[in-house]
């Protein structure tokens, strides 16, 4: 079987973003259960404070002065433009979890290139600060979790699974309430709170599923390249591999377990 040569630009790309990430991470702790952290309301009526702006910051500083050329898109700070490549980050992806002291919040950096196909991800970290875990990935290099390669588990199907989503009011407010059902009806397992975190515990064997109906890009980009480079698959609703649908479904990618859950949510 033939193995596709891993570009040392994804390694070099891969490193800054893990780097960043930590500063990311730093800045955020640094107001993690202060009870003085004042909470503001972005116009999508989501929550925003000032960690998030001073990770997104500590997270600019070390791509711009890697990477001055590159493009970047922040949730907080907007897009710059730039060449074919893009940083796509989330400094705080959870902050209604950060706000209240919950410790599942992430840290999101990701690196996409344009090609001729269509843009793609070549390198992405993602943390979770409280818990001390870090992860990240490169284009054909595999993922890891603070230095230790990470995979999939081996369950194929829905009655053995750990189904993970981040509120049943996003699967209401998007018309999935009876997929939401009917996914918990068949699982082994369910838990919320998750956002990016049931991500990452899908790529590193510890949950099956995940579907979000309702994201931003800046969501995703990062955990994307991570659950594929650990084995697992990656799409949005309707099986495409459009980052920017607004949804995803996640899933060890074993078996017809993914294709079983597309046609449970096509079937509504």
């Amino acid at each position: 079987m033939s193995v596709t040569p891993v570009d040392p630009a994804h390694l070099q790309a891969r490193a800054v973003a893990l780097e960043a990430a930590r500063a990311g991470g730093r800045a955020a702790l640094r107001w993690f259960r202060r009870p003085e952290l004042a909470i503001e309301t972005k116009s999508d009526e989501s929550p925003v404070t000032i960690a998030d702006r001073e990770a997104e910051a500590a997270i600019q500083a070390i791509v711009s002065q890697a990477f001055p050329q590159d493009a970047w898109l922040g949730e907080e700070t907007g897009a710059r433009i730039g060449g074919p490549r893009r940083w796509i980050v989330d400094p705080i992806d959870g902050t209604r979890n950060f706000v209240r002291g919950v410790p599942l919040w992430a840290v999101l950096v990701a690196l996409e290139e344009d090609t001729p196909a269509g843009p793609r991800i070549i390198a992405a970290a993602a943390g979770i600060p409280a818990l001390d875990e870090w992860y990240d990935a490169a284009l054909h290099a595999g993922a890891r979790c603070n230095g230790v390669p990470i995979r999939v588990n081996a369950v194929a199907t829905l009655d053995k699974s750990l189904f993970c989503y981040e509120t049943p009011a996003w699967f209401r407010n998007n018309g999935l309430g009876r997929v939401f059902d009917t996914l918990c009806e068949r699982t082994a397992l369910q838990r919320g709170l998750c956002d990016a975190y049931g991500h990452l515990l899908v790529a590193s064997g510890r949950a099956e599923v995940v579907v979000e109906p309702q994201l931003a890009v800046w969501d995703v980009a990062a955990t994307s390249l991570i659950v594929q480079e650990a084995g697992g698959r990656f799409t949005d609703l309707q099986g495409g591999s459009d980052l920017r649908s607004g949804n995803a479904v996640v899933t060890t990618g074993q078996g017809r377990l993914h294709d079983d859950v597309l046609a449970l949510i096509k079937a509504g």
